[in-house]
């Protein structure tokens, strides 16, 4: 019967929805719920049996005092009131305590009700607030035997039994309030204990959640990730293999789990990028590219990247590039293409203005920077114009490719650039080159030129197609800029132009 009264009272506490605020005010109410069930019992017995006997002013302090314990149990138990229960029920005990000291004797049981008083305080009010409450009572019972003699129908007590009293009533106070102050401490520590325990519980759950996740994650991206995956061992046997991998190489996954991945990779690649098993090992990551042989016996050029998971498997992560390779190969190709079309010329197939403006802003910067000289000759076709009105633009064009291929052919150091600067005008950069090298670069030039014995009746310098040209050096110790040398090299063609053409100053 006990136990099943005990598992109700159980159960009638566990299954509140209006818990209160925290857990040391559970825990006190609780310790009210036993206090209550017990006082009840007991109130009810004590109550009846001073009924019978007509002690009616008695019976009413005790049944108030037990219908404050229903009422205040009731509130409790719906979150409410918290204090003011607590408080009222102290008073309530007080005041039957005080009574029933005021009724009873020496020889009268009721005087041992007052040193349950201690308990029911401190269990009620807490530790702080309870020592307030029974030094409170003390004080007014120690008055009490002081006035007792005053109090008309107060019971009288000797001054032993009360000595006995007080001393009995202290040692239970200081009892249950060391009792309370360790209580206290303990369910401290341990609310502690159980916080930090909590927190490392929700830790480990979080990082378990978070390892679900990361799990779940990773099986939808080695399931569904656009490059194929294989995971091997240390010795290069494959483990496991995404769905990708298997689509690109057209094997089945069980032809190639257990299959060495080394029988995968063309032998030319494997001689020059050995295995990189021992690097993936050592931790590192690894970017190059592989050939992998497929199940109709093709290869295919793929993009490897690896590294080690843990201490027994090596992810590799392969991406087939080989139509991307083709376009770049064909994008390269194109790339020299254009790049020949902005820099040479289409006519006569030497470097263009745009070329030589190029070369000589990054020569020049050199030559600052080196403190060496450099040349320049302009060189330009005696009477052109007249030689296109007479034989015509194609005889024009023809003559200006004769002339180009014949005076490149002279320049042959590669550092030197010739290209056609405009029309029939000819420039040559020549990087470290003094005063008395260009002129005697310009004199061949011209020479050759002449020996071509390009016909060209409309020439007042000669019968044949010829050059004039003019020469520039400069250095560092001026402060000359690139546009002012240039200047310098087409005043020098003007005055072999003014000196009769078909020389070089």
């Amino acid at each position: 019967m006990t136990k099943y009264l005990t598992r109700c009272l159980a159960g009638i506490l566990d299954g509140r929805r209006n818990k209160l605020s925290d857990s040391d005010a559970e825990g006190r109410f609780r310790q009210y719920t036993v206090i209550a069930a017990a006082g009840l019992s007991v109130m009810i017995c004590f109550g009846v049996y001073h009924l019978l006997l007509a002690n009616y002013l008695l019976c009413l302090f005790i049944f108030t005092t037990a219908a404050g314990l229903v009422w205040g149990w009731t509130m409790l138990y719906r979150g409410r009131a918290e204090r003011i229960v607590y408080r009222g029920n102290s008073i309530l005990f007080c005041l039957l305590l005080f009574y029933i000291m005021y009724l009873g004797g020496e020889e009268n049981s009721m005087i041992l009700w007052m040193n349950i008083l201690p308990l029911v305080l401190f269990f009620l009010m807490g530790k702080n607030e309870g020592l307030v409450w029974v030094i409170s009572a003390e004080t007014l019972i120690v008055g009490y035997f002081l006035l007792q003699h005053h109090w008309r129908g107060a019971h009288v007590y000797s001054t032993a039994f009360s000595v006995r009293f007080l001393v009995t009533f202290t040692c239970i106070s200081v009892f249950t309030y060391f009792y309370e102050n360790f209580r206290a401490s303990y369910r401290s520590d341990l609310e502690e204990k159980n916080g930090m325990l909590l927190a490392q519980i929700d830790k480990r759950q979080k990082i378990e959640r978070s390892l679900r996740e990361s799990e779940k994650r990773y099986r939808a991206i080695y399931l569904h990730a656009a490059e194929g995956i294989l995971l091997i061992n240390f010795n290069g046997d494959i483990v496991e293999c995404n769905p990708q991998i298997v689509e690109m190489l057209s094997y089945s996954g069980e032809e190639l789990v257990g299959r060495n991945i080394f029988s995968l990779f063309h032998p030319d690649d494997l001689e020059k990028i050995p295995p990189q098993i021992d690097n993936l090992m050592a931790g590192e990551t690894i970017f190059i590219e592989r050939r992998l042989r497929t199940a109709t016996g093709i290869y295919l050029l793929c993009e490897q990247s690896g590294k080690k998971i843990n201490d027994d498997l090596i992810i590799l992560l392969y991406r087939d590039i080989t139509e991307r390779k083709i376009a770049e190969r064909a994008l390269e190709k194109a790339n020299v293409t254009l790049n020949r079309l902005a820099h040479i010329d289409g006519l006569t197939h030497i470097a263009n203005r745009r070329k030589f403006d190029q070369v000589l802003e990054m020569e020049w910067s050199r030559m600052k920077r080196s403190g060496k000289t450099m040349g320049l000759i302009i060189g330009d076709i005696d009477y052109f114009k007249q030689f296109n009105d007479i034989y015509g633009h194609p005889a024009g064009d023809a003559c200006l490719k004769r002339v180009a291929t014949e005076i490149s052919g002279i320049v042959r150091r590669p550092a030197d650039l010739i290209a056609r600067y405009g029309g029939e005008e000819f420039v040559v950069l020549l990087p470290n080159t003094d005063h008395r090298g260009c002129v005697q670069l310009a004199e061949k030039m011209r020479k050759k030129v002449e020996e071509l014995q390009i016909d060209h009746q409309g020439s007042a310098a000669n019968s044949v197609v010829t050059m004039s040209f003019g020469v520039a050096v400069s250095s560092t110790e001026g402060r000359m800029a690139p546009a002012e040398f240039m200047a310098m090299a087409d005043q020098s063609l003007y005055k072999a132009k003014e000196e009769g053409r078909n020389r070089v100053c």
